[in-house]
């Protein structure tokens, strides 16, 4: 309970000024990791980069760890958000168009200001755990689910958690190694569909 306590942000923002206040913080915290990396990422240069005291920082961050929290869990709203828009589109449509939109979203969501979610996807590996926070990823699998479920005659394999947690891991592995060899969206696109469709028509 200690690390998680640690781990988050130390009080929330309620008041305008206050939401304004970690707003630049989150914004400079971006921009150091986007410019600087990992290894140039602290307190110190958040604050420097956004004009405010580090007093400041730590009146709303207890660590550097706290802020990637907050930017890891913005990431995952964008990506709901996109989600979102994709199953609502899915409506009426068949599986592989479906699944297009899906896949579109989510390579949208990653390819903005794609050095730092990558930077992101990495540290979450590390911090999730300790944050407690699985509500964004509790989410996505629900929205996965209710896709693949409104398909399932035209999928061969059950529509399970397992089926569920699969397409997941597979599709954000897959989007992250396409952005990684910098591939453009089109064949990223056309190679994770592939593979999504490969594992869903397998038996």
């Amino acid at each position: 309970m200690a690390t998680k306590q640690r781990l988050g942000a130390r009080k929330q923002p309620l008041q305008q000024r206050s939401r304004e206040t970690v707003a630049v913080i989150l914004k400079a915290a971006a921009r150091v990791l986007e410019q600087r990396g990992l290894e140039g990422y602290n307190t110190n240069a958040v604050a420097e980069r956004g004009g405010i005291s580090v007093g400041s920082v730590y009146q709303y961050f207890p660590n550097k760890d706290a802020m990637t929290l907050a930017l890891i869990a913005r990431f995952e709203a964008l990506l709901l958000e996109k989600a979102r828009a994709a199953v609502a589109a899915s409506e009426g449509k068949g599986l592989k168009a479906s699944l297009d939109l899906v896949i579109g979203g989510l390579l949208e969501a990653h390819a903005e200001r794609a050095r730092l979610n990558r930077i992101l996807e990495i540290e979450e590996d590390r911090l999730q755990p300790a944050s407690g926070d699985l509500s964004a990823a509790a989410e996505l699998k629900k929205l996965v689910s209710t896709l693949l479920a409104s398909h399932e005659r035209e999928i061969a394999r059950p529509v399970d958690a397992a089926a569920v947690e699969d397409l997941i891991v597979i599709t954000r592995a897959m989007v992250d190694h396409a952005l990684q060899k910098d591939l453009s969206r089109p064949v990223a696109a056309r190679r994770i569909m592939r593979a999504v469709e490969g594992y869903l028509h397998a038996r």
